[in-house]
């Protein structure tokens, strides 16, 4: 079966009636070069073209940020959709039946959802009639006006509001036609015998959400997934969300990442901050790749999104201790994460939303450009402690910091940071280094708490290893290599593992008469997460070669007498082993193997060795 449990047949039956380009096409304005189209690379800011499509191949490639794939790896990537929801949007537009028990959902699973996302926009749409039309929403359109909210921004971001009375949304959507259990299962409305009050209305249920501003949560299908309301007046809670829904995973979802995806992208990063208002006065104020945490910490689920559309995160959080330990908690998930992450401090007394207002878009650069690294701005935390604190408070400041620097992966960078710390605190750098392995030692016996990172995200693959062996991968998947070539090609060959993982794969799907079938290489390795940015790179990639088949030839020695080079390095330092310790049966057998070796090399038999080695 495919992903999603869709059947491969499906799969590639609907890749097979779409074209990559057309598709595309409706994205990005392409434009033809030889062979290929060409155009600006939507998932990253360029101004020259490094985005390429073949129509041939049906694949694409950017040689600027390495995103490469198929037509649902386009789609996947731009939308942030499922894969299984693209499959069948695209079986769709094609007359593809995508059988209904494919892609995980039951039948009633999906009818529920369709229902869900209809009842949702309805919601939202009421909502903003209730803002903008008479005078229940005064209240509301003023307080709007007065946190500097502009009316074309309100309806950018479609902001509405739920008016005071128990149950006007409800008695509103069950008028139109909605289904109370639709109204409890979307977190809109909540039944009498969840609830220990006497107002609930003539409808048995009544409204979640009351005099509230009210902000749309749309996912990045545009889709109104869930809700997001801020008291009018005094209450609690001040800031209230719905609850997870089928549609709503707050562990998932991001306010305003929709809005924010293409300066993101164009950029190459996102700012997150901790609130609605925060992300719409950024927005408003012209800095638009921002988007804003729903009352959750950030999660590793939040950290792959993020990787799909920004290599760079700048988190701004409020100045108090709050904010700040908001940011610290982040540090294990950013940590190794192929993000590089700063962390921008507002004044005292401020927060996104009063500061972009009071200095504008431009005092926002100022900060962001001076702003540390996360990495950096967790040390500083520890180093202030440590500097006003108690002998007893310095030496716990001081585990707390290499505890931080233990989770870089970088360890020049681990040395410079124990340098400056050692400065900072007067301390001899040696003493910190000498400290880790007792750090360590504690670690271990701790239970396991922390999150697991996710993996770096795939950069352009930049064809690395020597020329033969990237040579030979390049004509591989041109389909350059004859059956006599390819039956002379070895995996361990190459010292690259995605070349390696590609060879081997290109061995599975080799037919009887010995070629390669590359359509086959090019649909089992595009999606894969090892070596699919090398195949669409090898595959979009326009090189000259004066003389095909010499060149192979020439490629397939410099690999075979480099594997003989290290199978006698090897076999060398093995009889070294074998002399020292006086095995004599191991050091003949090796001398033999060597003798052996050099006699091929050579085509004459060498004078007779006593050994093959000098000490």
């Amino acid at each position: 079966m495919g992903q999603g449990l869709i059947s491969d047949d499906v799969i590639n039956q609907i890749r097979d009636r779409v074209d990559i380009a057309e598709i595309v096409g409706q994205h990005v304005a392409l434009t033809r070069a030889g062979q290929n189209l060409k155009g600006l690379c939507p998932f990253h800011q360029e101004k020259s073209p490094s985005f390429t499509v073949s129509s041939s191949r049906q694949i694409f490639h950017c040689f600027g940020c390495g995103a490469g794939g198929n037509v649902y790896t386009f789609l996947m990537k731009l939308t942030g959709a499922p894969f299984p929801e693209i499959v069948r949007d695209l079986g769709r537009k094609v007359g593809v039946d995508v059988p209904e028990s494919s892609g995980g959902y039951s039948n009633d699973v999906r009818a529920q959802l369709g229902r869900l996302e209809r009842l949702n926009a309805a919601v939202g749409a009421w909502y903003q009639r209730m803002l903008t039309e008479g005078p229940a929403g005064a209240q509301a359109r003023a307080y709007l006006e007065s946190r500097g909210i502009q009316l074309n921004t309100s309806e950018q971001f479609k902001i509405g509001f739920a008016p005071p009375e128990w149950d006007g949304l409800t008695k509103a959507m069950l008028k139109e036609g909605f289904a109370a259990a639709d109204l409890v299962a979307a977190g809109l409305s909540i039944p009498r015998d969840q609830s220990s009050s006497p107002k609930t209305g003539a409808s048995g249920h009544y409204d979640r959400f009351r005099s509230r501003v009210m902000f749309p949560i749309v996912d990045l299908r545009k889709r109104i997934v869930a809700f997001g309301g801020r008291v009018l007046g005094e209450g609690t809670p001040k800031y209230l969300n719905s609850p997870e829904t089928p549609l709503f995973k707050k562990g998932h979802t991001l306010f305003a990442l929709e809005a924010a995806r293409d300066a993101a992208g164009q950029q190459q990063t996102l700012i997150i901050v901790e609130g609605y208002f925060d992300a719409v006065a950024l927005h408003q104020a012209g800095i638009r790749h921002v988007a804003a945490t729903l009352g959750t910490a950030l999660t590793p689920e939040h950290i792959a999104v993020i990787r799909r559309f920004a290599s760079n995160v700048v988190l701004l959080f409020d100045p108090d201790q709050a904010g700040v330990r908001a940011a610290l908690r982040t540090l294990d998930l950013f940590v190794n994460s192929g993000l590089s992450v700063k962390v921008v401090s507002l004044p005292e007394g401020e927060d996104p939303d009063t500061y972009v207002r009071k200095h504008g878009a431009e005092g926002f650069t100022a900060l962001h450009k001076a702003a540390p690294s996360l990495l950096d701005f967790a040390v500083e935390h520890s180093l202030r402690t440590a500097e006003a604190g108690t002998v007893e408070d310095r030496i716990r400041a001081v585990d707390a910091v290499l505890r931080i620097l233990q989770k870089s992966a970088h360890p020049i960078e681990r040395e410079e940071r124990i340098r400056l710390v050692a400065e900072r605190l007067g301390l001899s750098q040696q003493r910190l280094i000498d400290r880790y392995p007792a750090l360590a030692a504690q670690d271990q016996r701790r239970p396991e708490r922390d999150m697991k990172a996710p993996s770096p995200a795939a950069g352009p693959a930049r064809l690395k290893g020597n020329p033969e062996e990237r040579d030979l991968a390049h004509l591989l998947v041109q389909g350059n290599l004859s059956a006599q070539d390819l039956g002379k090609l070895s995996p361990e060959a190459f010292s690259v593992p995605a070349y390696r993982r590609l060879i081997q794969c290109a061995m599975q799907h080799l037919g009887q008469d010995g070629r390669l079938s590359v359509r086959d290489l090019l649909d089992a390795l595009i999606q894969d997460e090892e070596c699919g940015t090398l195949i669409s790179e090898l595959s979009m990639l326009e090189q000259h070669y004066d003389d095909i088949p010499a060149h192979i030839a020439g490629c397939l020695e410099t690999l075979e007498r480099r594997g003989r080079e290290r199978t006698m390095g090897a076999l060398i330092q093995e009889l070294k082993v074998a002399e020292r310790e006086r095995r004599d049966d191991d050091v003949h057998r090796l001398n033999r193997l060597i003798n052996e070796m050099r006699i091929r090399k050579a085509g004459v038999a060498p004078v007779a060795l006593t050994s093959a080695v000098k000490e």
